[in-house]
Parts: structure tokens; sequence; C-alpha cells
């Protein structure tokens, strides 16, 4: 295979994947016969080209893996497609994203601690969305869940790392310019192992044991303990 069908190879693969695709699927994909760095030279090269030609679009690395996206100032347009499904998340529930993203792992009580209210609701919220996960649960009496983001996280905000998250004195220099957030909707999504998350002295994992955190009560109502 030649620079230019690697290239093609590259450019069609990443154009019909609905999904980021790590280096080593696409060398899989491309029949074996380049390595993993031949294929970021030529993620390289394309955007070059998509930039020189004017392209709305460009290959991002995305979690750990990569994705054709269209660029930010054109998503509106992309937005009026009726299969493009979004949901809103509320300023609340930003909040505790984000008290997530950064404090993680961490349990309700610490998410309840830092923003002085009930917060049951936004948790459940996040995790039907596949924002966040249940990690693991801290060795302390009541063993309650510890919470995490997912690989979905990352690929919804456009990063590749969690070290990649803005620092927070970067953040309380900037105001919120709306009341909601807009994010494409999945529904299809595991919430797989998030890169370089440490877990805290006293966690188990989350197979260890094997019980669901989410639990009914006798009036058949969820719980997030």
């Amino acid at each position: 295979m030649s620079d230019k069908e690697l290239l093609q190879a590259v450019e069609t693969i990443l154009f019909t994947t609905p999904k980021p695709l790590p280096p080593r699927k696409i060398v899989e994909l491309s029949g074996d016969r380049f390595s993993s760095k031949d294929i970021r030279e030529a993620i390289k090269k394309l955007n070059k080209e998509f930039e020189k030609t004017g392209r709305v679009f460009r290959i991002e690395a995305v979690g750990d893996g990569f994705q054709m996206r269209t660029m930010t100032e054109y998503g509106r347009w992309v937005q009026k497609l009726e299969t493009v499904k979004t949901i809103k998340l509320s300023m609340a529930t930003m909040e505790t994203l984000s008290i997530i993203a950064y404090k993680q792992p961490v349990t309700r009580a610490g998410i309840e601690f830092i923003r002085g209210v009930d917060s049951s609701h936004t948790v459940r919220r996040l995790i039907q969305q596949k924002l966040i996960r249940i990690v693991g649960r801290e060795m302390v009496p009541g063993r309650p869940s510890l919470f995490g983001t997912t690989k979905y996280f990352l690929e919804i905000f456009g990063l590749t790392h969690l070290k990649h998250l803005p620092a927070l004195a970067e953040l309380e220099k900037e105001e919120s310019a709306s009341e909601q957030l807009e994010i494409p909707l999945e529904e299809d999504q595991d919430g797989p192992e998030i890169p370089g998350l440490e877990p805290p002295p006293g966690f188990i994992g989350p197979d260890e044991p094997p019980d669901d955190p989410i639990e009914e009560d006798q009036d058949g109502k969820e719980e997030v303990s």
C-alpha cells in the first residue's frame, strides 16, 4: 500500500466510524502493513490537507483514539439535522459533573458536602446519560459508592485524558455563558475504564464485591448510595 493509499484508507475509515478508533485498530483495518506511528503521521497530513482546502472538519484525538469531527464553528448546522439528538444538562447537573470530574473517585456525600444540597437526582441523571459510572466502594461504614467519569465523558468534551481538564484557577476566571449545555445523546455506551484514574486509599474495585450500588428500596424506588 502506497502513502497515498494509506491516506485514503485512514480518511475512509475515520469518515465512516461513529466512534473514536485507536491507531492500533486503524492499523488492523488497513491491513497491518503500517505502524501506529504511520497512522498518526497520516492523520497529521490529512489535517493539513483539510485546512489547506478549507474543509469544515478535522481528525481529532478523542479519548484513546481518533475521530473525524465537524469544527466547532460549524456545529450549528449539524444540530439542525433531525437525526442528531441532544440532551440538556442544567447548571446543577453540570456542577455535579464538574465536581466528579475534578475530585474523582468521589462519594455522593463528598459531592453534597461541596454543593451543600442533595445530589441523588443529578447523580442518577448523569449515570443514565453515561457521563459518570460507579468505579468502586469506599472502605468506610456503609461502603458508599465511588463515582468517576466515563470514556464517553472524554469523547463529549473532546479530551484525550483527564489531565487535560482545564485548571480550576482558569475556570474560576470564566463566567458561564448559558444556563444549559446541550450535548449529543449517547444511547449505547457501557462506560469503559478511564486511562490515568488513580484510586484513593481505601478503594474497592467495581468487581470486589460485584453487587450493584444502585439498589431498590421496598417501595421500588431507585437509590444511589
